[in-house]
């Protein structure tokens, strides 16, 4: 079993306290444990039932398990630990899959029956763990993270259209991966294996808001229940045995979590980072720290210089195991191994934008179906748009980029135009960057691009499909995959309050007005709390976890140095993926400076870096 040792090697980071394996002729099972709840050794895993017929292996936390294990004692069950690890294996060894529907938290797990020689992958709803697998004529291989399939020496053929896409979005939507074979299991279903049989099922689906039926509740009684329902998924998710804390960005949505949670939580720990001399552009600490004495929490600050992304650039690369360019990822590295200093479990704020209208996307969507944008002011920007920069480093260059970016989607369809604002290079660049044997739109391709655009509905005058729409793709694909891989690389755990079920169904059966308007975004949120927040927070705009490229990357001299020295002609025409001229805009040389998008620039160095770590053939 030397490939289970190598792959368990691999998960280290994210399971740093305990490892254990679970050994037959037929299967073998292990597990790296970050000890959160019950940090007794007799809760490790692999975990066997009394009856030595189930062995389960559990990635997450199960925030109900109390009152789960409580009505499972009433049946006549009998306990070993104080787990919500043998609370999960007893629930399904009682209810079966049905359990699944009980389950409040997040979760991938396998357990497997060894009687019926059956075994169950199982992912939470909303994909806050992650779950890959692996078959072929002889196998099953599954796994949390991607390099530990790897580690059994699969082959590491590149799947030209997930490469394709990666350099559309900066990262792979799911459920697929850059490896040929390799998938990722579906937020919300579970997998049946026996006899080589395969068998896919959904326990959870996304409500769909019934526009016709309309709103079932008032806006003012929808505002003191979602109050309700958040302040409930905070206080369930402070439940540990470790220290626990909180990101604060400054922002709406981690403000109310912590404030929520410093009402519940002795001596609050709360995180932010900042960016020395960059300025408000990208710099939100004064916020944060606003917000921390607001609720009287124990505030660290970082301050990030060049130095800082010197130092932890290659470590985060070194992390994540498939191409992934959304560069937030290095502030979020670098801010979870800070917090990791001072605690093991961390709330934040992913998922808000998505579920309650935070994106300037959804105010650019909402004014394009109202019709509600004045069109003579675009016009007469128009005429001048040739003669004006568009950048991320400033607010009026960021502007411009914005409006510019809106006058080219606003007169397309609903499902291109939601495509086209998902996109962070536009297929026309696309086609300059990679070479022709790789670019094709291929019916493969095409499905892909179904899978995105499929819950998009052309006369919806709300937005509750595009919010769907982003649950389904950018919200697991991009958000929490970046927070989970970042954190994890730290033994870190983050729980994100929410997407508590609960709260999303409920947010979900409201109509998209109650969210975003033309006056406010997150509006619901913002008038739950308003009384409990700052009131420079409540009236803040969004503002994205922005990164300073240009200021910071293009300047590493690490990055320099590798993109120079080992990414030659020679390399660029044997790899065979990229139109040499465009790889060599990428290559700095002496005296020349990178005139590149930073974002399409960014993605080619964390590719190059991933396929030479990796030895892809």
């Amino acid at each position: 079993m030397i490939n289970l040792a190598k792959s368990l090697d691999c998960l280290a980071q994210r399971g740093p306290d305990a490892r254990g394996t679970y050994i037959e002729d037929r299967y073998a099972v292990g597990h790296r444990r970050l000890s959160i709840i019950d940090t007794d050794s007799r809760s490790n895993q692999p975990m066997k039932d009394e009856s030595q017929r189930y062995v389960i292996s559990f990635n997450g936390e199960i925030f109900n398990y109390k009152i789960l294990r409580e009505n499972l004692l009433q049946e006549g069950v009998s306990f070993h630990t104080n787990s919500d690890t043998e609370v999960l294996l007893q629930s399904y060894i009682h209810h079966g899959v049905k359990a699944f529907e009980e389950l409040v938290g997040f979760f991938a797990f396998a357990i497997y029956d060894i009687e019926e020689q059956e075994l169950i992958l199982c992912r939470d709803r909303y994909g806050i763990k992650p779950l890959l697998y692996y078959t072929d004529e002889d196998k099953i291989l599954f796994a949390s993270e991607m390099k530990s399939i790897v580690a059994y020496n699969v082959p590491k053929t590149i799947d030209k259209t997930s490469l394709q896409q990666y350099f559309q979005f900066n990262y792979i939507p799911p459920q697929h991966a850059i490896f040929e074979g390799v998938q990722k299991l579906t937020p919300g279903t579970y997998l049946k294996i026996k006899n080589k049989e395969v068998i896919q099922r959904s326990f959870y689906q996304l409500p769909v808001y019934d526009q016709k039926k309309g709103a079932s509740i008032s806006y003012e009684n929808a505002v003191v229940e979602f109050k309700k329902l958040m302040e409930q998924s905070v206080i369930d998710r402070l439940v540990a045995d470790v220290p626990l804390g909180s990101f604060l960005s400054g922002g709406l949505d981690s403000s109310i979590i912590s404030g929520i949670a410093a009402q519940h939580y002795d001596n609050m720990h709360t995180f932010s980072i900042g960016y020395e001399g960059l300025g408000p552009v990208f710099d939100e600490s004064p916020y944060a720290l606003e917000a921390a004495k607001h609720f009287n929490t124990k505030h660290h600050v970082f301050q990030l210089t060049e130095l800082d992304f010197e130092n932890n650039v290659f470590k985060a690369l070194d992390y994540i195991d498939e191409p992934f360019a959304d560069s937030a990822m290095l502030p979020l590295f670098i801010l979870s191994q800070n917090a990791s200093k001072y605690l093991k479990v961390a709330l934040s704020g992913d998922g808000a934008d998505e579920l309650l209208g935070g994106y300037n996307k959804h105010d650019a969507e909402l004014k394009v179906r109202t019709g509600d944008y004045p069109k003579k002011m675009l016009a007469l920007f128009n005429l001048f748009s040739p003669f004006l920069t568009e950048s991320r480093n400033s607010q009026w260059g960021n502007l411009v980029r914005r409006v510019k970016k809106f006058n080219a989607m606003k007169d397309k369809s609903s499902i291109d135009r939601y495509y086209s604002m998902c996109l962070v290079t536009q297929p026309n660049q696309l086609l300059s960057v990679l070479d022709q044997s790789v670019y094709e739109e291929t019916e493969g391709w095409k499905a892909r691009k179904q899978e995105i655009v499929k819950d998009i509905q052309a006369n919806d005058k709300g937005l509750n499909d595009v919010f769907r729409s982003d649950f389904n793709t950018v919200l697991v694909g991009d958000m929490l995959y970046k927070t989970d891989m970042m954190s994890m690389a730290n033994g870190l755990e983050v729980r994100v309050p929410f997407l508590d079920h609960r709260l999303v169904d409920f947010v979900m059966s409201l109509p998209s007005a109650y969210k975003i308007d033309a006056l406010k975004r997150k509006k619901i949120a913002r008038d739950a709390f308003g009384d409990m927040l700052p009131a420079s927070i409540v009236s803040r705009k969004k503002k994205g976890f922005d990164v300073p490229v240009q200021d910071y990357l293009y300047k590493n001299e690490g990055i320099k140095s590798f993109m120079s020295t080992t990414l030659t002609p020679d390399f660029i025409r044997e790899q065979g993926l990229f139109h040499s001229e465009f790889a060599k805009t990428m290559i700095p040389t002496k005296g020349r400076i990178i005139k590149a998008d930073p974002h399409l620039w960014w993605a080619y160095v964390v590719f190059q870096y991933w396929y030479k770590k990796n030895r892809v053939k």
